[in-house]
């Protein structure tokens, strides 16, 4: 369900994120593809690869020796990590255009992004190089991947269209608008949060009901008793 927002970012946000619960912490969570038979699979939702802004491009390639010094040998040459074949012309986004990461095996869609193909048990390189490089990972991750699970569009927000294909989801956990708070507020600001805030009380309130007395019967009276 669909509630409005006035922010200039958004229009509209759909109440589910507000009630779907989520996994708090991806990387000890075992990830399992429910689309695929429920096959074991870690960092599942990166399978694809990522959209990525010209301006975020530029910040990932601004710190390239940091990040190839995590990658895996044969992944260090940063020509190999952004697929440039067929950009999407987009006017609303910064740049007018979204690429996308490279995935590990260039003709497999679901090899996996390339950033997740380094020396580390498991996430994303660019996260590793800024922990390890003492910088924010804000500076160089995209927001796609910062706002999973949800997902910005057509200045909307809702739950990404893949959610309920991992096992994170539905999780027990947070909310899921509880455990992005955080993210929303550094990327679109306070005031967005503020609003958000404001429609998740009156959403749960609206979602209560009267708990029924005991032995389940109607606490209200009769319109046609007397007292």
């Amino acid at each position: 369900m669909p509630l409005k927002l006035e922010h200039p970012a958004f229009v509209s946000v759909d109440a589910e994120i507000f009630t779907q619960t989520f996994t708090p912490d991806c990387m000890t969570h075992a990830c399992i593809c429910r689309d695929e038979d429920d096959r074991p699979r870690n960092d599942a939702c990166c399978r694809f690869g990522a959209d990525v802004l010209l301006p975020e491009k530029e910040a990932i390639l601004r710190r390239r020796a940091q990040v190839a010094a995590v990658l895996k040998a044969e992944r260090r040459d940063p020509t190999g990590w952004f697929n440039e074949d067929d950009p999407e012309r987009d006017p609303d986004a910064p740049g007018g255009i979204l690429l996308r990461t490279a995935t590990q095996q260039p003709n497999v869609e679901t090899s996996g992004c390339v950033f997740l193909d380094h020396t580390g048990p498991r996430g994303c390189a660019l996260h590793r190089a800024a922990l390890e490089h003492d910088f924010d990972p804000a500076e160089i991750k995209p927001a796609v991947c910062r706002l999973y699970p949800l997902s910005a569009s057509k200045r909307r927000l809702r739950l990404s269209p893949d959610f309920d294909w991992y096992s994170c989801a539905g999780d027990a956990g947070p909310s899921v608008y509880r455990l992005m708070r955080g993210e929303l507020a550094s990327i679109y600001g306070d005031g967005l949060v503020a609003e958000l805030d404001q429609l998740e009380r009156e959403h749960l309130r609206r979602r209560l009901r009267v708990a029924p007395s005991r032995g389940g019967a109607d606490p209200r009276p009769n319109p046609g008793d007397t007292t």
